[in-house]
């Protein structure tokens, strides 16, 4: 989606092969396919992953490895979003950390366009037991651990999926892809109840009202996760 010439699946293996030898930050973006309001894309939360791990590959002469699309969600109820289960999350990203382990990688930086708990469990456990069993340093997380922390002033301290936060940082990224029917409506949902079926609760497919967002919000927010994001992947892999 954006080509540099760090991007892996447009490198020879010969190319790749020397780039490993510089002992170089392999990244790889995950997202889901999955249901974003009237407005946003399904394939919102990789196309910020992706994003965001171009932004820190231009700045870090990173390796971007091929995206995983798909990811465990809850909101299969939903037509368009696609579910893979724990299992096969955790086992897919385990077998291509192990992969990139025995061509010599030692640096990688997992970043999950796709927040939900369950999901990123997956991603840990796999990262846990590669960790664990080999000489590796991985660093995992959401861009919307570090997008969130910006709630509480100009953006409201409940926002949420397809909210402002999430539309905004779409109008930057993907202006075309972002349309105008922005709706959020809450049902009712009981405290502590386990929700079967989230359209019943979340009908637009909104959890948070996404009126109010704007492509210079969206600069700005993804301006602050790069740029922190860098900070830490600097003071983590020790990279200069």
């Amino acid at each position: 989606m954006y080509l540099n010439i760090m991007e892996w699946n447009f490198m020879t293996f010969r190319e790749i092969e020397e780039s490993i030898k510089n002992d170089p930050l392999v990244i790889i973006p995950v997202g889901s396919v999955e249901e974003h309001g009237n407005h946003l894309p399904v394939g919102s939360d990789s196309f910020q992953a992706i994003y965001v791990a171009e932004k820190i590959s231009e700045r870090l002469n990173a390796l971007v490895l091929p995206p995983i699309y798909y990811g465990y969600t809850e909101l299969d109820d939903f037509k368009g979003t696609i579910s893979i289960g724990f299992d096969a999350l955790y086992m897919i990203m385990k077998d291509i950390l192990n992969s990139l382990i025995r061509q010599g990688v030692k640096k990688i930086l997992i970043i999950s366009g796709h927040a939900s708990g369950i999901h990123m469990a997956a991603l840990k456990r796999a990262s846990n037991e590669v960790v664990r069993d080999n000489m590796v340093k991985i660093m995992l997380l959401s861009d919307y651990d570090i997008a969130y922390e910006l709630r509480g002033n100009l953006i409201p301290q409940d926002d949420s999926h397809a909210g402002i936060i999430e539309t905004s940082r779409m109008m930057a990224i993907m202006p075309e892809k972002v349309k105008g029917d922005m709706r959020f409506r809450k049902g009712e949902k009981g405290n502590f109840l386990v929700v079967s079926n989230y359209s019943t609760v979340y009908p637009e497919g909104t959890f948070s009202d996404p009126r109010g967002s704007s492509r210079e919000l969206g600069e700005k927010i993804n301006n602050y996760v790069i740029e922190k994001l860098i900070q830490i992947i600097r003071d983590n892999f020790c990279i200069s």
